[in-house]
């Protein structure tokens, strides 16, 4: 999404918590070892999704589809409005975009703005994905099953196509915003594109994002934009 949340090679510890191998925070940081995969990643393990990870294409392949996936990554970076930096240099929050075996993409970083920090992710499955294949229907009826807790939903128009763009909250404190964007192409691809108020891998949580970096039209444009579509097998 991670091995634990679709393969990331990492340090597993209790329930679904992640740390890159190798990686432990400083003293007086801030960096939770702890730290969860991103909010609203895919979460699977081996045993659930035994393909992931799975030396089942050559390497040539697996070369294209990292870097489909680095593209990815890049073009997300690039959409990110002004007034807006990416975090770089955080070890518990790596720029490493993912490519696994049939046909599931994900990328994501830590978005700052001042001392305000937040995440963004795409997260892309074609319909050789047997996580993508869970989630059923279109516009807000898919938006709002694929990613609990749920919350609200409006349906946006981009480029002639019926967006599903949903938004919730966590009762935390300091609280926790959310709002993706979901858009499955007639070719079955599916394209989800989030953006999180404030990242969940800290002891002490930074500030949050007051503002998120997208506004809903924004998002609805990025998931059915070409820069996030892929190929289908």
């Amino acid at each position: 999404m991670l091995v634990a949340a679709v393969g990331f090679t990492g340090v597993l510890g209790s329930g679904s918590s992640y740390r890159p191998a190798g990686t432990e925070p400083p003293s007086n940081s801030a960096a939770d070892p702890r730290a969860t995969t991103p909010p609203g990643a895919v979460r699977c393990t081996p045993a659930s999704c035994p393909h992931l990870g799975s030396p089942d294409l050559p390497q040539e392949e697996w070369d294209a589809r990292n870097n489909r996936a680095r593209e990815m990554l890049d073009d997300l970076i690039a959409a990110l409005p002004a007034g807006y930096t990416v975090v770089r240099d955080d070890p518990l929050n790596p720029l490493d975009p993912k490519a696994f075996s049939l046909g599931f993409y994900q990328a994501y970083f830590n978005v700052r703005q001042g001392k305000q920090t937040g995440l963004v992710m795409v997260e892309v499955h074609t319909p050789q994905s047997p996580i993508g294949n869970r989630w059923q229907g279109n516009g807000c009826d898919l938006a709002l099953e694929i990613w609990p807790p749920r919350g609200t939903c409006q349906l946006m128009t981009a480029s002639q196509a019926k967006v599903g763009v949903a938004q919730a909250r966590w009762n935390e404190d300091p609280p926790r915003f959310a709002q993706w964007a979901v858009y499955r192409h007639p070719d079955g691809v599916l394209v989800k594109v989030v953006q999180i108020s404030r990242p969940d891998r800290y002891w002490t949580a930074p500030p949050e994002l007051k503002k998120l970096p997208f506004t809903a039209q924004q998002l609805a444009d990025l998931a059915v934009s070409d820069q996030f579509h892929v190929d289908v097998d």
